[in-house]
């Protein structure tokens, strides 16, 4: 088997035709688009080695079949010049596989190469396009139904394909040299720089007085505001030293503490800051300008993310793509703390796809990035001081010809010894389009939720992931249901950042917690969802309201007993998911979702990471520690549930008790250069 890159027009039928064949030859097959490759002439040009220029073309091209083009009277840099322009001059597919490439489905080298065209059931003609005389050339929309089926397949197998199992791991590196762990910070060399202030202890709220308004006066935006968001949110917390060995913690959670997630600022009109785009340096706490732009925009402050999947990937191989999306959902609940304890609002600019966004936040630029590890855009917020209310809306694209672009980004990792080409394809596949991403609905919130309690932002700058717990505390039943209602969807902070339907119901091993009895409970975060897990589910659960539950909470009780062992063995055999007061896992409404929209597998991953932040921060105001659990054998959790199916499926789980602190570790302050004394005065 040979794993192969087939660079396609999307929806076109010939493609579609020739991957088949590959794919029933039993070749794994990594699809990506032709048409928004990012292309270079010699790139290109590498496909097309002894072939003559008339050839590099795509004849079908309407350029080509009117006579525009004459592919025998131009020479070879012009015709790259052209296909650079309108990739649909390509001749496709064009194909890339073990340092060998190829342009066209030339049946001979396929046949030398793959064992392809051997094969009896080849079509004759299987390079020609299927529709040549049409009076219109085939769907290029990412949109069409085809496309969207395909993309949903190729995202449904990835997530089979990086399933934990008992007789074998997703595929990862086989052996980890920590003294080569890629850099955990991302920088932009030859970049201006803006030290922020580190004011979040002036500027933030009291705890609770979120529920005042009338009785605070939010900070408008600016750098020092924009200053104190960032520390609370994306910040350092503090250093870790132990022996020689010393490390970074962050308030936003991340696993393995590897931090794949990336934020960018767009500033227009705000004090302090030139109008343009900015790298947040959370190393240094300082803003690394991008882009400059003299061009008139909207008065506006956002902040977008990314994700470098390689500081995932070094670790934990194919699953990586998972794990960052989660930590998506923890920066994105991270922001909206940060920002609640100014005062502020965030909201989530839904209708900004992929494309567009990767635009904004210059993820694409090749000259900017050249050798190092590329970063994949997330998800766009905006930020709104009641000081100066103002309607959602989609930054204004950077104008060339007013833009002026700076920095170089640094290599992480100058030897990587490992690529795991499918999380290209996931990535690929789980892209958003313009009339994907905006899809949302008004929520019901359950009767008689409130908001949850607003940490301060000590809380905040001290939570910590436990390493272990303590297996003889026993956790209060208020304190256990305190957290799981914080877990409900409510008008308040974080949830009302989150404008999509509830998608994702929590199953607890409940180990330890007095007056509740041990056993599996399931907590229904949406009315209309009962129904459908009922008829999932093993028969055999009870289904019983919990005595001495709280009234309004949609906690059942599935199944008395001790499940300390059986936690333990489907997380990985971790201790942590016994030892503590109880685990979880977050069963999510998956194979519909996805099959509706493949963007919708990154979605569902932030809807679970924003629980997780949401556990962080609760249990910390409880005295107590949680920790979320990557590593968990998927269908294992499933089997126990009595799933047969993929309409449910576990993105993530978690485990929460009272932790137990290793005294040897060293903490450190998070920027002790920077001493408080000249921390104290706003900025000018």
């Amino acid at each position: 088997m040979t794993t192969l890159i087939f660079y396609e027009k999307p929806g076109c039928a010939t493609n579609a035709r020739q991957k088949r064949l590959l794919l029933d030859a039993g070749h794994e097959v990594i699809a990506r688009d032709l048409l928004s490759e990012p292309w270079t002439a010699q790139r290109l040009r590498d496909f097309f080695t002894a072939l003559p220029v008339a050839d590099w073309f795509n004849r079908a091209a309407p350029q080509l079949k009117s006579g525009e083009i004459d592919p025998d009277r131009i020479d070879a840099q012009a015709a790259l010049d052209l296909m650079l322009i309108d990739p649909l001059l390509i001749r496709r597919p064009l194909i890339e596989a073990d340092g060998w490439r190829l342009a066209g489905f030339d049946a001979a080298q396929i046949e030398q190469r793959l064992g392809v065209a051997s094969n009896s059931n080849v079509p004759q003609g299987v390079e020609q396009c299927s529709r040549p005389h049409a009076a219109t050339p085939c769907a290029t929309s990412q949109n069409s139904e085809p496309q969207d089926t395909e993309r949903a397949q190729v995202t449904l197998a990835y997530h089979e394909r990086t399933k934990h199992r008992p007789d074998r791991y997703a595929s990862g590196p086989e052996t980890l040299d920590w003294t080569m762990q890629p850099d955990p910070f991302r920088t932009f060399k030859d970049s201006p720089t803006i030290r922020l202030p580190l004011c979040a202890g002036r500027m933030a709220w009291a705890s609770g007085s979120a529920d005042r308004p009338e009785e605070t006066h939010p900070p408008a935006l600016s750098l020092d505001s924009l200053g104190a968001l960032l520390e609370l949110s994306l910040g350092l917390s503090a250093w870790k030293e132990y022996g020689p060995d010393r490390w970074a913690l962050r308030c936003n959670p991340s696993s393995g503490n590897l931090h794949p997630t990336e934020a960018y600022v767009i500033a227009h009109d705000i004090q302090g800051l030139e109008d343009g785009l900015y790298h947040y340096a959370s190393r240094s706490h300082v803003l690394e300008q991008r882009c400059r732009a003299t061009a008139a925009h909207p008065s506006g402050l956002w902040i977008g993310l990314s994700s470098i999947h390689w500081r995932e990937a070094w670790k934990y191989g194919e699953r990586a793509f998972r794990y960052c999306q989660l930590d998506v959902g923890h920066a994105l609940a991270a922001l909206r703390y940060a920002a609640g304890l100014l005062g502020w609002q965030v909201r989530l600019v839904a209708s900004c796809d992929s494309q567009r966004l990767t635009a904004l936040l210059g993820t694409g630029r090749d000259q900017d990035y050249a050798a190092a590890e590329r970063e994949e855009p997330d998800l766009l917020v905006q930020l709104i001081s009641p000081a100066h209310p103002q309607a959602l809306v989609e930054p204004a694209p950077w104008d060339a010809a007013h833009t002026s672009w700076m920095g170089q980004a640094n290599i992480l990792d100058p030897h990587p010894m490992y690529h795991w080409p499918v999380i290209d394809e996931v990535a690929s596949a789980t892209e958003s389009h313009a009339n994907e991403a905006g899809a949302a609905r008004h929520l019901d919130y359950p009767p008689g939720t409130s908001a949850t309690h607003l940490p301060a932002a000590e809380v905040i700058m001290g939570r910590r992931s436990a390493q272990r717990f303590d297996p003889q505390f026993s956790m209060a039943a208020t304190d256990f249901y305190h957290l799981v209602a914080s877990l409900l969807p409510h008008p308040h902070l974080p949830w009302d950042i989150w404008d999509y339907a509830p998608q994702i119901h929590p199953v607890f091993f409940v180990h330890r917690v007095e007056d509740v009895p041990a056993g599996l409970y399931i907590l229904v975060r949406e009315a209309g969802a009962e129904a459908r897990l009922r008829a999932e589910l093993s028969d055999e659960f009870e289904w019983q309201r919990v005595a001495g539950c709280p009234a309004g909470l949609p906690l059942f009780r599935l199944q008395t007993g001790k499940w300390q062992k059986v936690a333990r063995a489907v997380s990985c055999q971790q201790a942590i998911a016994a030892d503590s007061c109880f685990t979880l896992g977050m069963l999510t409404e998956f194979e519909h979702s996805i099959q509706q929209d493949a963007w919708r597998y990154r979605q569902l991953h932030w809807e679970a990471g924003l629980l997780g932040q949401v556990l962080y921060l609760e249990a910390e105001t409880l005295a107590l520690r949680g920790t979320g659990i990557g590593c968990f054998l998927d269908d294992a959790f499933h089997e126990l549930l009595g799933l047969r199916s993929r309409h449910f499926q576990s993105l993530y789980h978690f485990t929460v008790g009272r932790a137990l602190t290793d005294t040897r570790i060293t903490t450190l302050p998070p920027y002790p250069e920077r001493t408080a004394a000249a921390e104290t005065e706003p900025t000018p």
